[in-house]
């Protein structure tokens, strides 16, 4: 699916900074929408597969298909963004120590172990990179419910 032409009066008067408009949202989805959304690295919008990003670590400010901002006019959404990427970093290691200790016991091998933790905690914020980033967009949306204009596509993401 083709971005939404932006040369239409009604897209034209809705005052867009960059000249591109957000495809208005019908339907809100409901919070395990937004979330398995958001863990897929998919628009939590609309559910596109390539949303804000065009490689690991290459981000837009908008979804390539509806053009809703990630942003959503708060300055401080990457906080956000960062302290999810935080969590599933954590969690991460949290889950690999409790595996190798039910897997090892009752002697527990701590070296192997360290070292397993040490490479999740090495290479886990770049593995959540972007998924840190879509999971926060929807955590931002069902916290902060979009508004009429928002879900009729007419707010452009900047404060």
């Amino acid at each position: 699916m083709s971005p939404p032409d932006d040369s239409t009066p009604e897209r034209a008067e809705s005052g867009s900074i960059d000249g591109t408009v957000a495809t208005p949202i019908t339907e809100f989805p409901g919070f395990l929408r937004l979330m398995a959304r958001g863990l897929t690295r998919r628009c939590p919008w609309c559910g596109d597969r390539r949303a804000y990003f065009t490689g690991w670590f290459t981000r837009t400010d908008r979804c390539r298909r509806c053009r809703h901002p990630y942003r959503r006019g708060d300055e401080a959404f990457e906080l956000g963004a960062t302290t999810a990427n935080i969590i599933l970093t954590f969690l991460s290691i949290l889950i690999a120590i409790l595996v190798a200790v039910v897997l090892t016991l009752p002697d527990i091998p701590t070296v192997p172990i360290v070292v397993i933790v040490g490479a999740i905690a090495l290479a886990g914020p770049a593995i959540w990179y972007p998924i840190s980033f879509t999971l926060w967009q929807a955590v931002d949306l069902f916290m902060r419910r979009p508004d009429e204009d928002e879900m009729a596509g007419r707010r452009d993401g900047t404060l």
